[in-house]
C-alpha cells in the first residue's frame, strides 16, 4: 500500500492546469519513488492510500495519476522507436562501409580500408549498443509504472 497525505484536494493537482485534472508534479514524483525494484519486490503497490483533511475525489485522483503515467509511457515508448531507428540507420551504415571497406580492399590500397573498416565497425558498435543495452534499459524503467496501471484509491478523512 502506498499512501499520501495531503491537507486539502488542490494539493493533489498542479496550479497551472486550467482543467485542474492534472497531477501535480511533486505528487507524482513522490508516488513514483515506489517504482523502485527494490520496493517493487517487497510488495506490490495495489492501493493508494489519500489521508486528508479535506474529501477528496477518488476517481478524478485515479484518473489523474493514470494519466501521467500513460504520458510517462508513450515517452518511454516515443524513446524506444526512436533509438530503434537510429541503431537501424547505424546497422545499414555499418554494414555498407563494411562492404565498401571489403570492396576498396581489393581494389585499392590498406589504409583507406582500415579507416573505412573502422568506421563501419564503431557504427555497428553504435547499433548494437542501442539494442542491447538502452531498449532494454528503457523498457525497465516503463515497467516500474506497471503497478499505476492498474491500482485503487482509498481516500481517509481525517
Amino acid at each position: 500500500m502506498m499512501q499520501l497525505q495531503l491537507k486539502k484536494e488542490s494539493d493533489l493537482y498542479s496550479p497551472y492546469d486550467p482543467s485542474g485534472r492534472m497531477i501535480h508534479t511533486q505528487v507524482y514524483d513522490y508516488l513514483k519513488t515506489f517504482c523502485t525494484e527494490a520496493e517493487s519486490k517487497k510488495h506490490i503497490h495495489d492501493t493508494l492510500q489519500i489521508v486528508s483533511e479535506e474529501p477528496i475525489d477518488a476517481v478524478r485522483a485515479k484518473q489523474a495519476i493514470r494519466d501521467a503515467v500513460q504520458r510517462d509511457i508513450a515517452q518511454f515508448d516515443a524513446q524506444i522507436e526512436r533509438n530503434r531507428k537510429m541503431a537501424l540507420r547505424d546497422l545499414i551504415t555499418g554494414v555498407l562501409l563494411t562492404i565498401l571497406g571489403i570492396t576498396l580492399y581489393v581494389i585499392l590500397n590498406q589504409f583507406l580500408l582500415a579507416i573505412i573498416s573502422f568506421l563501419g565497425t564503431m557504427a555497428i558498435s553504435s547499433a548494437m549498443t542501442i539494442l542491447i543495452k538502452l531498449n532494454p534499459d528503457i523498457r525497465r524503467l516503463r515497467s516500474l509504472l506497471d503497478p499505476f496501471t492498474d491500482f485503487e484509491v482509498e481516500v481517509i478523512q481525517k
